[in-house]
């Protein structure tokens, strides 16, 4: 096998490299509604708890009242289009308590919340011995079965070699008219945070020259997927990596460099790294994936929403048993996964594949700089300075065009080092041998006047005084002053309250179920007027993250609209035929891909033709399947729903964009 360029990013696959002609088309790929299973099988790890001191009490009785409060868990975004992500942060069921011993905290309320000592905000781990799923480092499954946890697959089975104690992912034996594949797809956009950081683990193995695996990834907003290369290290490199050792070469390299080994890293920077191991009397070709390494394929997603990532298997062309020589996820069965409780997240690490993603807010608000901390404390730590206060020895005046009365616009004074410290603006002034340094008073023409004195008391007091009360046109002229006036914080802090104005979070107003009212609420998108007037905004003022936050926005849209729909309609037409087993090989049979269907203004695929309807069915009837939890969809929404099982769940509503 030869080294992948990065230049080289066409898929082989054409089902991977044709063009999707826009970013609701799925290009051919029908996604597949599994029904969750239940524990102990497949496990709810955030199940909506029930908070006692909140319930009523009826009038003449100490009864509490049938409606109580519930705190139910949002999720993040979605895996699959159906099943929800859950930050790392989110608290855990209270009867899993007893699985997290050491690694989890008792809240008062009775809550477990799994420590934040992980620098991944959402994880999902998959394990071939164990044929599971797992989220955010817990050791319990949330999905049982490798197709179950793709959003589409085909012509591939998991095969169990007890012989030699060893699973895979492998094609299907004597499949010749379908190439195989596997795909997954990860979704943010419900959170409205993007992807700053994607490591991933996704172990392969060749044990043929003619076999080959290739791993492709798309940004949900993108119409191409692009191939990942691989690098095989050389003999020398390999040195470095001390894991190959304990690989199937049985070699073992004690001269391993930490230095050297990150040189390298970065070097093949979104690539995997493979290494070739010794040939024996079976294989003369053989290469593996590095042992647990995860790839940095952070430059493919980062800034998106959301991502698909897809491996497509290419059979050895010699031998009969050609179709076993391309495997993924290879993992002993000496070395499963359940029942590992108190290795914790340190178990994960044997896991074939392992997907890590790091999310950020839409705009990131800095703290307060560490120069600005010690400057307002400096002279009495006490005592914080404040403006107009005593010591003031810096003087602002605002000529303000609007404002023709100047007993109205007072000097406002300022401390010399607080400007310094807070504001590019004044620092450059400060240091330069401009008369307003030495005279230590400034003029600034044109500017608004109670804004320019809004922003140099952020610099003290680190709040917008009356913020409840300002308005998007409020915050377009503060971000215009703290752009001119190089004030950072304000000028992201501005950024996120106008994207706060323009699209309204309705996820807060969904936590509170017992508020009916709260559910009657749609979310707002803002029409293409006004992004296009706050892109031009963002455009003069230099707030580079809200032009990005915008044109995500209108990206993912879209894409949002969709998954909505399907999530919240009859999902008959996703539903795959039952499993065909045939001995360990956990095999299904070949799904046929809807290549061209329904062909209309959003694209090829299982969808109808206007408005992302679904054929076969409305949208907005009842909903009579059961689907995966989130959060609690009030009656009058979705009419006649039982959640399997008889659990205390409700519909997922599907995104913060609501019912549209």
């Amino acid at each position: 096998m030869s080294n992948q360029t990065p230049d080289n990013s066409e898929p082989t696959l054409p089902l991977l490299r044709q063009e999707r002609e826009n970013v609701v088309d799925f290009g051919g790929l029908c996604p597949l509604y599994y029904a969750p299973m239940h524990y102990p099988t497949e496990v709810e790890l955030y199940e909506p708890s029930f908070d006692p001191h909140s319930a009523a009490l009826h009038e003449n009785s100490r009864q509490p009242a049938a409606t109580v409060k519930v705190q139910v868990p949002l999720p993040c975004g979605h895996f699959n289009i159906w099943r929800p992500l859950h930050d790392r942060r989110a608290p855990v069921a209270a009867r899993l308590a007893r699985f997290f011993v050491g690694s989890a905290a008792l809240q008062p309320d009775g809550r477990v919340v799994a420590p934040n000592n992980s620098t991944w905000d959402s994880r999902i781990s998959y394990s071939s011995a164990d044929d599971e799923y797992y989220e955010n480092g817990h050791v319990l499954p949330v999905i049982n079965g490798w197709r179950h946890g793709t959003l589409a697959a085909r012509s591939l089975f998991r095969k169990v070699e007890h012989d030699w104690m060893m699973t895979y992912l492998a094609p299907e034996q004597g499949n010749s008219h379908q190439q195989p594949l596997a795909v997954w797809r990860f979704n943010y956009a419900e959170s409205r945070r993007a992807v700053e950081r994607f490591h991933a683990v996704l172990g392969f193995s060749l044990f043929a020259e003619s076999a080959a695996v290739e791993w492709c990834v798309r940004p949900l907003s993108s119409h191409r997927f692009r191939r990942i290369p691989i690098h095989v290290l050389t003999p020398e490199e390999a040195r470095y990596f001390s894991e190959i050792g304990s690989g199937d070469s049985g070699e073992s390299h004690a001269d391993d460099s930490l230095e050297q080994r990150a040189r390298i890293i970065e070097q093949y920077c979104g690539q995997i790294l493979a290494y070739r191991a010794s040939s024996n009397e079976y294989n003369d070709y053989v290469v593996h994936s590095v042992p647990a390494l995860a790839a940095d394929l952070t430059q493919y997603v980062e800034g998106e929403y959301g991502f698909e990532l897809a491996v497509s298997f290419v059979p050895a062309s010699e031998g009969p048993d050609g179709w076993q020589k391309a495997q993924v996820a290879r993992q002993s069965l000496h070395h499963p996964i359940s029942g590992r409780m108190r290795e914790g997240e340190d178990a994960l690490s044997r896991c074939g594949l392992d997907f890590r993603i790091k999310l950020r807010d839409d705009i990131v608000v800095p703290p307060v700089s560490v120069e600005l901390t010690h400057a307002l404390t400096a002279t009495a730590p006490e005592q914080r300075l404040c403006m107009d206060g005593p010591g003031c020895n810096f003087t602002i005046c605002v000529r303000d065009p609007e404002n023709t009365v100047g007993s109205l616009q007072p000097p406002i004074g300022a401390h010399e080092h607080v400007l310094r410290a807070g504001s590019e603006y004044f620092a450059a002034l400060l240091e330069s041998d401009m008369a307003e340094s030495s005279s230590k008073q400034v003029e600034l023409e044109g500017m608004p006047y109670g804004p320019v004195r809004s922003a140099i008391y952020f610099l003290y007091a680190d709040s917008v005084p009356r913020e409840e009360s300002m308005d998007l046109n409020d915050w377009i002229v503060l971000l215009d002053v703290a752009s001119r006036l190089s004030i950072p914080r304000l000028h992201q802090l501005s950024q996120a309250r106008i994207l706060a104005e323009v699209v309204p979070d309705t996820l807060a107003a969904l936590q509170d179920p017992s508020d009916e009212d709260s559910y009657k609420v749609p979310a707002e998108y803002p029409d293409l007027e006004t992004i296009e007037l706050l892109q031009g905004v963002a455009a003069d003022t230099g707030a580079h993250d809200l032009a990005q936050a915008l044109d995500r926005l209108v990206a993912y849209y879209p894409i949002e609209v969709c998954e909505n729909r399907i999530r919240s309609s009859p999902v008959g037409e996703f539903v795959p035929p039952p499993p065909h087993h045939m001995g360990t090989h956990d095999h299904d049979p070949g799904i046929r891909f809807a290549v061209g269907r329904a062909q209309g203004p959003f694209g090829r695929g299982p969808f109808g033709h206007h408005d992302f309807e679904i054929e076969g069915g409305d949208p907005h009837g009842p909903v009579q399947m059961p689907i995966m939890a989130g959060p609690v969809i009030h009656p009058e929404i979705a009419p006649g729903f039982a959640h399997a099982g008889g659990n205390h769940r409700g519909v997922h509503d599907g995104g913060f964009l609501g019912r549209l």
